[in-house]
């Protein structure tokens, strides 16, 4: 770090931006469960993952403009409210669509976090200095939420799954005080006479071409990584008996993956530059569902080696996600919150989009889950690839 923000305020906003991950990974051991309490399939406990994923893209269309038009700190506080009521009411619920509006009001609390905190790095660090920031934040991050599965896990097997909630509220009250007592206000374009309308900006912002790449990279990766997120926990609790507190370990291992790739990116970016990394990375996230399909049809796709590849294909997504979001942030740096809400809002459709698809297509086998990651990889291989060609 240059020391341009102390480190309680960058554990800060690694809280804030790591909120929505955190209380996704300290559900997920539970879906199953859920659908045995309340008698639902698992298209409809999706559900709890999908109104969340949707509440969290809207939300971050709100707070990123929010935060350059009235300060990033003022929108945290909000976002921690919100999401500690989300939590709280969850933990309370009485019925499955309960908790289903519940997260709902949950993401829109995230979505603060994640977008602010993203828009406080480019505040600080600059052009120069975000990229790197950006993937200390990412790896920081990623270790927050590949242990919240792992913690969920355990929760579920201890204390039901009301506790995985509670723990998310316990998470959103240190988001709150962390946020009033240590974050200071960075944000240094405020309102003037003529400011540039909201919607004008997100139609300056999809009318850049650098701006669009680096998005649909940055959204298809991270649907990539939700088809484990939105599968993994039916295809291992439900198809092969493992235990919450077992998958949560293996999904914690497999998520560590990201923190891994994270790391390596603030050593690959500057020796490969952000091209190289980016095409690296594509191809490790093609490479692994490839070869788990490969597995699964060869009737090789033991639970260590659906482990182990999804541990790449999250190692992929580490790589990748902090080249891209830096790529986006400097296609617009006056409206740094309004670029990270946009990002956000497309990402978490697709992540939404890939957790629907894998409550409808899930069948108890690797395949919906392998295949789908296969498709959105050729997909942004073939967006990148395109967007080099065209450069040249």
């Amino acid at each position: 770090m240059s020391g341009k923000l102390g480190a309680l305020a960058f554990a800060t906003l690694v809280l804030c931006s790591a909120f929505g991950e955190v209380s996704t990974g300290l559900l997920v051991p539970a879906l199953p469960i859920l659908g045995e309490v309340f008698r639902a399939g698992p298209a409809t406990v999706q559900l709890a993952i999908v109104a969340f994923a949707v509440a969290f893209a809207v939300g971050q269309l709100v707070f990123g403009p929010l935060s350059d038009r009235s300060g990033r700190r003022g929108a945290l506080l909000i976002g921690g409210a919100l999401a500690l009521a989300g939590s709280l009411a969850a933990a309370l619920a009485g019925d499955l669509w309960m908790i289903v509006a519940a997260r709902s009001i949950q993401g829109l609390g995230a979505a603060a976090g994640y977008v602010v905190a993203r828009a406080i790095v480019r505040d600080v660090y600059g052009a120069e200095g975000a990229a790197g920031a950006m993937a200390l934040l990412f790896a920081l991050m990623s270790a927050c939420f590949l242990l919240a599965p792992l913690a969920g896990g355990l929760l579920q097997d201890f204390g039901g799954w009301r506790t995985g909630f509670a723990a998310a509220a316990i998470a959103a009250t240190a988001w709150l005080v962390s946020a009033f007592l240590i974050m200071p206000e960075t944000g240094t374009n405020r309102p003037r006479p003529g400011t540039e309308a909201v919607h004008r900006v997100y139609l300056r912002l999809f009318r850049h071409s650098g701006f669009l790449v680096y998005m649909k990279l940055h959204a298809i990766g991270y649907a990539g990584l939700y088809c484990f997120v939105a599968g993994a926990p039916f295809l291992l609790i439900e198809g092969r008996g493992l235990a919450p507190s077992g998958y949560g370990a293996l999904a914690a291992l497999a998520m560590s993956g990201f923190l891994a790739g994270a790391m390596t990116a603030r050593i690959a970016i500057p020796r490969l530059g952000r091209t190289r990394t980016i095409s690296v990375s594509l191809a490790i996230m093609l490479a692994a569902p490839a070869a788990l399909l490969g597995a699964g049809f060869l009737g090789y796709d033991s639970t260590p080696a659906i482990t182990a590849l999804q541990f790449a294909v999250w190692f992929g997504g580490g790589l990748l996600a902090p080249n891209t979001a830096a790529g986006v942030m400097m296609a617009h740096p006056n409206a740094a919150g309004a670029a990270a809400a946009a990002l956000g809002f497309v990402q978490m459709l697709a992540a939404a989009a890939a957790a629907l698809i894998q409550g409808l297509i899930y069948d108890g086998t690797v395949f919906p889950m392998a295949g789908l990651q296969l498709l959105l990889a050729v997909t942004a291989w073939t967006v990148w690839r395109w967007s080099l060609s065209v450069r040249r």
